[in-house]
């Protein structure tokens, strides 16, 4: 006899999506006997828009496989750990200023990162300054002059180091941040 592995928590988490889905299918149903070309509209919106995030969700997989690849403890450890000192803080403010593309999509990785010694100081420094977007700077100059532009990069990136600061001081625990397995 073998010993089910599944916690009450994950055994929960399966029971609520088939609650769901099993809801929508009778919806869908439901519509579909009373109005059939409200039903057909609303399934070809929803596989247009299961076409349009499909390529969010093969990046997010893309990340995954290339932070399991590359991403090891020592990496994390050495430039984001606990003994990385300002040379974390540099990587976390170019990075999260370098770096393109929705927020979103870095949480898996994020979360990998965390799992593997990435401080909480770095992390919330790296996804505050994602609100330095350089191909925006232009715009951003042109609309509100250069001295508001630098201004607010400059105190976007001290207020990240605050921020990190904060959260540091604050301490959440790597359990509290990493117990959900969505993704893993």
């Amino acid at each position: 006899m073998t010993k089910n592995k599944e916690t009450p928590t994950t055994t929960k988490k399966w029971k609520g999506i088939h609650i769901f889905w099993s809801v929508v299918t009778v919806v869908y149903i439901i519509v579909f006997l009373v109005a059939k070309p409200l039903a057909i509209k609303s399934l070809q919106e929803t596989g247009i828009t299961l076409l349009k995030i499909l390529p969010i969700f093969v990046l997010i997989f893309v990340i995954m496989v290339l932070s399991n690849l590359f991403l090891t403890p020592e990496l994390v450890k050495k430039h984001f750990g606990k003994e990385a000192g300002l040379k974390g803080w540099i990587y976390a403010l170019l990075f999260g200023i370098l770096v393109a593309g929705p927020p979103y999509v870095l949480y898996p990785m994020l979360k990998n990162m965390r799992k593997h010694g990435l401080e909480t100081k770095y992390m919330a420094t790296f996804l505050y300054n994602r609100n330095v977007k350089i191909p925006l700077l232009p715009a951003m100059i042109y609309y509100f002059g250069w001295q508001y532009t630098a201004v607010m990069t400059i105190l976007v990136i001290i207020f990240s180091v605050f921020n990190g600061l904060i959260l540091n001081v604050i301490n959440i625990p790597k359990t509290e941040l990493t117990k959900h397995n969505i993704g893993t």
